[in-house]
């Protein structure tokens, strides 16, 4: 399976979830992910808006901004019905990544990748991810199935367990990861131009436990960092396995940090008279003839009477949102961005009116029934950040500054196959090409 002159180069990808470029270095510099430090220098990379995983492992899989591949956040809504939904790979309007290498005569292999369920029918193997728990119907082909249930293959740890049991969670957390390792190993002898193993674990961690990981007299900590040192033994042990010649990509798809409170901007939009709650209506039913409102996480929505949104209302919730502030007199956004500034491309239309980029630690919520605008978190101690994702490839050098939509021009490169002409970003390589 070594590659050659006819076809090309193979690459295998490893995605850490909500890995934190700050916090490998960090990690490097200690001498505690000796395997990461031996594969070369990583970068810092910005994720989206907002920085959700269902929003950014869908910009790196089409390699287009949430405005062209049409996926704005893990809810959105039925504009006729205002019913709630999740979406999936088939609300995708820009080719995958896997349709685009299977177009050139490629082979994928994609295990837990964000927005692969439904899975597709690919040239190669998919395993869908966290929208389905249920591996009968996440797996392609269905032949597969009875090999992953052998490797008692798990896609997510139970998320029931977090608030009642903590113990009992990172259990599943540890069992599911070492399940994804049993998995990429199997698969890895299948043939493949591009394999891809997504790990969804380090952002349950950092959710979780992401205090418990920053404070030594926790009784997580050691799990935490011993974790986290399982990580850098499958990274060493792909490294290994990987024949010469086969390219090695690491990134995540945002940063982490330290959640401090959680802010309710349905709440605040109430606050200054923009949102109401109704009795006879359920979940965002409740508050949708508001004249503006919000979706988790900082999407504001602006009532249209056919002619569009508001411009006064638009401009009259962002000042409010902008100058929003906590009891401490600290502001809670870095900015508010109209959609137009924040997106681009033919799904424009569908998305938020506006986006709210939180400073850090200020996790931002949107309740359809009354409270109070700040409140402590419950069970969760990390979250998102835009900033300080990371990439890495093995003994390449690249160059700062770039986002996740780099990565998907990224990928062709390394493959040494044309850049399809849609796409939006810029080759991560130092030198823009390997050619």
């Amino acid at each position: 399976m070594r590659p050659n002159a006819k076809t090309g180069r193979r690459l295998f990808i490893l995605s850490l979830d909500g890995v934190p470029h700050s916090f490998l270095a960090n990690g490097v510099a200690t001498g505690r992910f000796p395997n990461l430090a031996r594969l070369g220098k990583q970068v810092e990379i910005r994720s989206t808006l907002p920085a959700v995983s269902s929003v950014a492992w869908a910009t790196f899989s089409t390699g287009v901004n949430p405005g062209n591949h049409g996926i704005f956040g893990f809810i959105d809504r039925d504009p006729q019905t205002l019913a709630e939904r999740i979406p999936s790979s088939r609300d995708l309007s820009s080719p995958s990544l896997w349709e685009m290498l299977n177009a050139q005569g490629k082979r994928t292999i994609a295990i837990n990748v964000p927005l692969t369920y439904p899975p597709l029918d690919v040239n190669g193997i998919m395993v869908s991810c966290f929208l389905c728990t249920d591996l009968a119907r996440g797996v392609t082909p269905r032949s597969l199935l009875p090999r992953l249930k052998d490797l008692d293959y798990r896609i997510d740890p139970d998320p029931a367990l977090a608030p009642t049991d903590r113990a009992a969670y990172f259990d599943e957390i540890l069992a599911t990861f070492r399940s994804r390792r049993r998995a990429l190993l199997d698969l890895f002898q299948e043939p493949w131009d591009l394999f891809m193993c997504h790990v969804m674990m380090t952002d349950r961690v950092n959710h979780f436990f992401w205090k418990d990981g920053h404070n030594p007299e926790s009784p997580f900590y050691q799990r935490f960092w011993d974790f986290y040192q399982e990580v850098d033994d499958l990274v060493g042990e792909v490294d290994r396995l990987l024949p010469a010649g086969v390219e090695f990509l690491l990134l995540s798809d945002h940063g982490f940090c330290e959640l401090k409170q959680e802010v309710d901007l349905n709440a605040a939009l109430a606050q200054g008279r923009l949102l109401s709650y109704t009795r006879g209506g359920a979940g965002l039913r409740a508050i949708a003839e508001s004249a503006a409102y919000s979706l988790l996480p900082g999407r504001v929505y602006v009532h249209s009477n056919g002619g569009g949104p508001s411009r006064a209302v638009c401009d009259q919730a962002s000042d409010l949102l902008t100058e929003l502030r906590d009891a401490e007199g600290n502001t809670v956004l870095e900015k508010v961005l109209p959609r137009k500034e924040a997106y681009s491309g033919k799904c424009v239309e569908s998305g938020p009116d506006l986006v709210a980029l939180p400073h850090p630690g200020f996790d931002l919520k949107g309740r359809f029934t009354p409270g109070p605008i700040f409140s402590a978190a419950s069970t969760r101690s990390g979250m998102h950040t835009v900033d300080d994702a990371f990439a890495l490839v093995r003994g390449r050098a690249l160059r700062p500054g770039g986002s996740i939509l780099d990565a998907t021009p990224t990928v062709f490169e390394l493959m040494g196959l044309p850049v399809p002409g849609h796409l939006e970003g810029r080759s991560l390589l130092e030198n823009g090409s390997l050619r």
